[in-house]
């Protein structure tokens, strides 16, 4: 443990407080610097915004930074997991100071939240003032902060070692900090979180260390060992000559048994050939069989130099958070999230729940907008393969001569513009899962024989190869075409129809669920009011009786964009029949864009038809700032009529500008 003389620190503070120089020795010149910062920056020392953002914002923070999150967190855990005991609390926080995760004992957490020490919080020098995430940011070095040399007063009972985290050019991407209470301090524990920022710093290079053959043979090996991933070095005669003990782990080896080994004694031939370690190749599934147990795992290679070849490996079931990085694809609803209690909706959300407990593919019918992924997605989420990968691709929106390329990969070399080393097909990358095949009705002709030599094979060959790989798919295809009569007119294959409709799923339109538009448009306003900040009470009762009335040929999709503009549109405190200006047509109020003024009648306000339109258009004004273009376009209408309508109602524009 370190004595530190807080109470000679707790002077120089008053002193720095009110004004008076700090005398030489008082406290370390680090800190009084620091201090002379978060002066300027305006930061008070007894009011400190300790503001949080919300969740949401803290989640695209994380995956802005995903690359330094992903590798920092595992390390972290192992150092929390290290320091259990000791009462520390174990942070990641980003360049900017935010707090992306925090972890730790049961009371320290309890402390922490108490003093606003929480994941979205900022621990900025520009917000707090100096303290040991802050100020390691602002100084580029690990430093301790120890009891009151923490600028904000409240502060006084924290010990604080941070340290920040470095990536290419030697920029400060974030920092990693360990927290506890004043009585608890020591230096070590600075130490362990500068080795920890340090590590981090090296893995986030990892990438670029394969190339650069002057990084010393120390540093490789601190990388190669700190890596979540298993890796293997072999050298020009494909001999084992370097291996970390994730390798050993995810192989089932002894490091005897590794020692020296043959490629070919690990995988076999028909997995990994010559040509392919020439090439290198990304995420191959592999499933080898060592002493009875079978071993599942995707494999990258790459060249290492002078001949030699790195594989690097990761456990199988991982793959479908490597999917959801590549292709932008993730089964992120679940049953519970389909809105409705309509007899017709309840019976298909009965059918895709028992479709979720079996093997079979799914065939998902229903016109466009009623929810056909996000029922797939649902029916993934409650099968057994919930935990591997959901791949989606849409058969309508690819050009005739990529669609088999996109389902089936290819090799290196197949044809001009492929890439060198060939590309996995989504077959391939959602083994193990669910491939989702949207708008299958416009899958070419050719292509439904490829796809229907899958479904009876469970084997896929890429296009260029003579080998085949085995896959492991759920297939859930969805159309809003009429299959059957596709069939009739030679444009769908049969024999492929009754192998995707073992069992068939009719989703109903929105014009057949009537008693759902109200629950669908509260859904939607609760969703659209927490994203915009706006405090809306709900709707009229005209607003309701336009949105029952109106037929949705567009169905959810029509009525979530409906709502969610009218969210925007309202000055009110409900939303009123005015603010659907696109549905008036609907039941014939509309022309241009706009309300008629020639049309008699009032609203359930009092106002005219032709007061209405006036506040239409003073509010699509406002919306956008004075922005006649916009307004327009809001109100869907063009800006000829708009300014016609402005002129019409003497409105000024520049007074609506805001």
């Amino acid at each position: 443990m370190v004595t530190v003389d807080q109470g000679k620190i707790r002077k120089a503070k008053e002193l720095f407080r009110t004004g008076h120089e700090v005398p030489e020795g008082m406290i370390r010149p680090i800190i009084l610097e620091s201090w002379k910062r978060s002066r300027a920056f305006g930061v008070q020392m007894d009011c400190a915004d300790k503001s949080v953002i919300p969740r949401s914002a803290l989640e695209r923070r994380i995956y802005a930074r995903r690359d330094f999150y992903n590798i920092a967190v595992p390390f972290m855990e192992r150092l929390a997991a290290f320091t259990t005991g000791s009462g520390y609390l174990t942070v990641i926080a980003d360049e900017e100071g935010y707090i992306l995760r925090a972890f730790g004992e049961a009371e320290i957490t309890r402390l922490a939240e108490e003093n606003g020490l929480v994941e979205g919080g900022n621990r900025s020098e520009r917000r707090l003032g100096t303290n040991g995430i802050g100020t390691a940011l602002e100084l580029g070095e690990p430093i301790q902060v120890l009891g009151e040399e923490h600028y904000f007063t409240l502060h006084h009972n924290w010990v604080c070692s941070g340290a920040p985290v470095f990536g290419q050019e030697g920029k400060s991407v974030g920092a990693v900090c360990l927290i506890g209470p004043s009585e608890k301090v020591s230096f070590h524990t600075l130490g362990m979180a500068a080795a920890a920022a340090e590590s981090i710093s090296l893995q986030l290079l990892t990438k670029q260390a394969y190339d650069e053959v002057e990084l010393s043979q120390r540093r490789t090996e601190a990388i190669v060992e700190s890596t979540p991933s298993g890796m293997l070095l072999f050298s020009q005669s494909l001999h084992v000559i370097y291996y970390n003990q994730r390798a050993a782990q995810l192989l089932g080896r002894t490091e005897e048994e590794l020692e020296h080994c043959s490629l070919w004694e690990l995988f076999g031939r028909d997995d990994i050939s010559e040509r392919d370690l020439s090439l290198g190749f990304n995420d191959r599934y592999i499933s080898v069989e060592y002493k009875g147990r079978q071993l599942n795992l995707t494999v990258t290679a790459r060249a290492a130099g002078q001949g030699e070849r790195v594989l690097i490996l990761e456990k199988a079931e991982n793959l479908h958070r490597k999917v959801s990085r590549i292709i932008g694809s993730e089964a992120r609803f679940t049953f519970d999230d389909i809105q409705g209690t309509s007899p017709s909706l309840k019976a298909a959300l009965r059918l895709g729940q028992i479709a979720a407990q079996t093997p079979s593919n799914v065939l998902i019918t229903g016109e466009s907008g009623t929810g056909k992924e996000l029922f797939a997605q649902a029916i993934h989420n409650a099968s057994d393969r919930r935990n591997g990968p959901f791949v989606a691709i849409n058969c309508g929106a690819l050009p005739k001569s990529l669609i088999e390329s996109e389902l089936f990969g290819y090799e290196g070399g197949t044809f001009t513009g492929a890439r060198r080393e060939g590309c996995a097909g989504k077959f391939e990358l959602a083994n193990g899962g669910t491939i989702f095949l949207d708008e299958i009705g416009d899958m070419p002709f050719d292509v439904q024989v490829a796809l229907l030599r899958v479904l009876q094979s469970h084997e896929v060959s890429r296009l260029g190869s003579s080998k085949t790989i085995k896959v492991d798919v759920r297939v859930i295809s969805a159309t809003n075409k009429d299959l059957l009569a596709a069939i009739d007119n030679n444009q769908f294959r049969s024999d492929l129809y009754y192998r995707l409709n073992v069992f068939g799923i009719a989703i109903p339109p929105l014009r057949e669920r009537a008693g759902d538009v109200r629950l669908l448009a509260d859904y939607f306003l609760q969703k659209y009011t927490s994203f915009s900040g706006h405090c809306l009470s709900g709707f009229t009762e005209a607003a309701y009786a336009l949105l029952e009335e109106y037929e949705w040929r567009g169905n959810i999709r029509e009525l979530e964009n409906a709502v969610e503009r009218a969210v925007y549109l309202t000055s009110e405190g409900r939303i009123g029949a005015e603010c659907f200006p696109s549905l008036q047509g609907g039941l014939g109020r509309r022309t241009d864009g706009v309300l008629h003024p020639a049309q008699a009648g009032r609203d359930e306000t009092g106002l005219s038809i032709k007061a209405l339109e006036q506040r239409q258009i003073e509010q699509a004004l406002v919306q956008t700032h004075g922005n006649v273009k916009k307004a327009a376009q809001l109100l869907e209408i063009s800006r000829r009529t708009m300014y016609r309508k402005l002129h019409q109602y003497g409105i000024d524009c520049d007074a609506l500008r805001l």
